[in-house]
């Protein structure tokens, strides 16, 4: 074929390309909303967003929920961990204990309005540095939206029942100031530091329905007895902690909570009727969604123990609710120090890229029996849906407010 036709050719495609409507079939990128995403561990090592965005978002995380966790591992050097070689940065191993970090919530507001708009607009910033079990918690989210508008869409992840942590939080014991014939609340014993009924939680919940925070909770569905060095003492799977989920909701109707990964966790695993629970749980609960994160719970979907809930049982539970699930990594992206099999003291550090993006990918053999039409939703449209209507709420919230004394709240 000589030059000219060649030339000619050329000149058609383009021709071709440039009309109205015409365009090179281009590959198609599913769009993936991370729900559950913590830019700091247990002693307030993190990520700046900037970093988080560009590296390890990039193009293959759309959106995504940030926020730190609330409380930070006490390192006391009477204890002698790991023979003073290495700090604590994980709530599993330390005997000392945890308490509430507010300035968090601070730090990670301040590096948000930092970034360029087309990155903030990629992030949604949560609140976690309160006490759920304080009355006066709700004043440091109010304070918090007054002093940081435009930031913030909602608060969490916070926990109420949480394997190991809700023992080790420094707090008061709730049966130590009640008096003789008071009401004990039904999820508790006599060490119980958080319980589900709390009049501060419902003052929190409240609160976050009127400003329209959406709420991130973490409640284990039922309790387990867990040593400080990760030992599993008991299971207590005939004592669901749901009942008092469900008071919850009813005493705050209006309140959108998701809650993280159904109730599981590393030693809180999936009884044979766990999905039951849980479909249960948001029949009971209009406003409540659950969200599907944490590679540990991914694999008890897609490579179930003996008595925990197939592949196919998890599938039809998404289809059926596929208006109400998030997809979420539960990514800590600053990792553990530990001591290596060697003896070596071997410190954290941010999470490989490679790694982080990798947990997107786990939960593709239940997205193949879902459909694609369930998948973009829980991936992706839900958590867009409700977060876009937080952002709104709050926006308008804190104009409404703008005005208010932060030093002299009602």
């Amino acid at each position: 074929m000589n030059r000219s036709i060649l030339r000619w050719i050329h000149l058609l495609l383009v021709v071709v390309l440039i009309l109205p409507g015409c365009s090179l079939p281009t590959k198609t990128v599913a769009e993936i909303a991370d729900s559950h995403f913590h830019s700091a561990n247990y002693a307030m090592q993190g990520i700046s967003l900037k970093t988080l965005v560009d590296r390890y978002m990039g193009e293959k995380i759309t959106r995504s929920v940030v926020f730190a966790l609330p409380l930070q591992q006490k390192w006391d050097q009477f204890e002698q961990y790991a023979d003073n070689r290495i700090a604590p940065n994980y709530y599993i191993g330390p005997q000392a204990g945890m308490y509430y970090y507010s300035f968090v919530d601070a730090m990670l507001a301040m590096d948000y309005l930092t970034l360029p708009p087309a990155d903030q607009a990629r992030l949604d910033p949560m609140i976690v540095g309160f006490n759920p079990m304080d009355q006066y918690g709700v004043n440091h989210i109010k304070r918090t939206l007054l002093l940081f508008p435009g930031v913030f869409a909602g608060i969490g992840e916070f926990s109420v029942h949480k394997e190991l942590v809700a023992e080790k939080i420094s707090d008061d014991r709730i049966v130590s100031f009640m008096k003789p014939g008071q009401t004990v609340p039904p999820d508790i014993n006599s060490n119980s530091k958080n319980s589900l009924y709390s009049p501060a939680i419902r003052t929190i919940f409240s609160f976050a329905a009127e400003a329209g925070l959406i709420v991130s909770l973490h409640s284990d569905i039922y309790p387990v007895t867990v040593t400080h060095d990760g030992t599993l003492i008991a299971s207590h799977a005939d004592q669901p902690y749901t009942p008092g989920m469900k008071q919850l909701c009813r005493d705050t109707p209006q309140t959108t909570v998701y809650w993280a990964h159904t109730g599981l966790g590393r030693f809180v695993k999936p009884t044979s009727d766990h999905l039951r629970r849980v479909a249960d749980l948001l029949d009971a609960c209009p406003n409540w969604y659950i969200d599907l994160s944490w590679d540990i719970i991914q694999q008890y979907i897609i490579a179930p123990g003996p008595a925990m809930p197939p592949l196919t049982e998890w599938a039809a539970f998404a289809r059926t609710y596929q208006d109400r699930i998030l997809w979420g990594s539960d990514t800590v992206i600053f990792t553990r120090n530990k001591i290596d099999s060697s003896g070596k003291p071997v410190a954290g550090g941010l999470m490989p890229v490679d790694e982080y993006r990798s947990v997107a990918d786990l939960l593709d053999p239940l997205w193949k029996l879902v459909g694609p039409e369930a998948t973009r939703k829980i991936r992706y449209t839900n958590h867009v849906r409700l977060f876009d209507a937080a952002r709104a709420k709050v926006r308008a919230w804190e104009a409404t407010h703008r005005v208010d004394n932060v030093w002299n709240l009602d």
